[in-house]
């Protein structure tokens, strides 16, 4: 997960390379640099104060939601390890049998040799030249003997070799069984501690809930988490003003109706909804979906934001250059941090319901310049099915 701290520092690297746009410092004048500079420290201060909550109950929602997130990235990395570990002992089991054949193979293939060599006695080259009276005969007998020597000997040291080999796969075979057996208690602790998180989340909303005993205490609520988007949004635009993408990145503005959906499910909220007794009209829509459901990117461009912000739980926003963002709220936890690329259909984001939501989903929202754009003018209208 970003740490808003880090803002400034990937702001400045980036102004001195510029990813697949190769835009480097001197493309920026002096005046621009410094202003920047001063963009991304009020950025910088203004994010920390923003996650700053006075209200006890908040940042123990807060602290509980990032706790969530991390475990919940934590157990897809062990479940994705554990599919690997399980892949490579199929494999390895299935390269001890076949080498075991092939000894099995060998070891017959030795005994029955091993067998004729002792027929002939102890010394097998000796009877050769002994029984045979014609000395040409006995020559071609005893270079044949030779090549058979020869060849049960090297048919030993592979063999040996392959005794070697099977020994190194069974000892693989049981460190992978020993590093699954690990990771399967990982998984189990982990499990557990996201349980208790989850209820400890569970009852810090109950009381959350308890303390809006009015409508128009959640009217206010509402409004107080609006107004800290908004402003959020303003800064990162003041911060990232005069830098551009690069120039082979296909200009979102021709990409009306054509972007792909974030991820699928039933739009359960549109835009221009009335909320709060509609008294609010929502800016973008929400999409019902499964826990930890894939939260993809809608085009090229750059995160300018991964963190918790009030009323939008754990929030990822993509600026997409000429003035365009787009915002992913409410998710379970992040995968991309403040100053990585992303490209259109990568996964950045698995929803869930952080934010105080009682469902699992995605708020989605387009900007452009600022100003809320319907989303589902810019996605494609068949986009949205699994």
């Amino acid at each position: 997960m970003a740490i808003p701290g880090r803002v400034a520092a990937w702001m400045f690297c980036f102004l001195l390379w510029f990813g697949t746009g190769s835009i480097y410092a001197e493309d920026v004048n002096p005046a621009q640099l410094a202003e920047l500079k001063r963009n991304i420290a009020k950025l910088d201060r203004w994010l920390n104060k923003a996650n700053t909550e006075k209200s006890g109950l908040v940042k123990a929602l807060k602290k509980q939601e990032q706790d969530i997130a991390y475990i919940s990235l934590r157990l897809r990395q062990l479940k994705a390890e554990n599919n690997k570990l399980q892949s490579q002992l199929a494999e390895l089991n299935q390269q001890a049998t076949l080498q075991s054949r092939a000894l099995e193979s060998q070891k017959q293939s030795l005994i029955k040799q091993l067998r004729s060599v002792y027929r002939q006695g102890r010394q097998p080259a000796l009877k050769l030249l002994l029984d045979n009276n014609e000395p040409q005969d006995a020559a071609r007998y005893l270079h044949y003997f030779q090549y058979l020597s020869r060849d049960q000997e090297q048919r030993i040291t592979q063999f040996k070799q392959d005794i070697a080999a099977l020994e190194n796969t069974e000892q693989s075979i049981l460190r992978k069984q020993r590093d699954l057996e690990k990771n399967r208690v990982r998984l189990s602790e982990q499990l557990t501690e996201l349980k208790q998180k989850r209820s400890t989340r569970e009852k810090i909303l109950a009381k959350l809930e308890q303390k809006l005993k009015s409508e128009s205490q959640r009217l206010d609520k509402l409004k107080a988490d609006y107004a800290r988007l908004e402003q959020l949004l303003r800064e990162v635009e003041l911060a990232i003003a005069n830098i551009p993408l690069p120039d082979d990145a296909r200009p979102f503005a021709s990409l009306k109706a054509k972007l792909p959906w974030p991820t699928h499910g039933k739009v359960q909220e549109r835009f221009g909804a009335r909320v709060a007794q509609g008294k609010l009209r929502s800016n973008g829509i929400r999409i019902a979906t499964k826990d930890e459901q894939d939260v993809k990117a809608v085009h090229y461009g750059r995160v300018v934001f991964s963190d918790w912000l009030r009323g939008f739980g754990l929030l990822i926003i993509v600026d997409h250059g000429e003035g365009f963002m787009s915002l992913y709220g409410n998710n379970k936890s992040l995968s991309k941090e403040t100053g990585d690329w992303v490209r259109a259909g990568e996964v950045i984001a698995y929803s869930g319901d952080s934010g105080g939501q009682s469902e699992s989903g995605l708020y989605f929202e387009i900007r452009r310049k600022g100003k809320p754009q319907n989303p589902t003018h810019w996605l494609h209208p068949n986009g949205n099915r699994p």
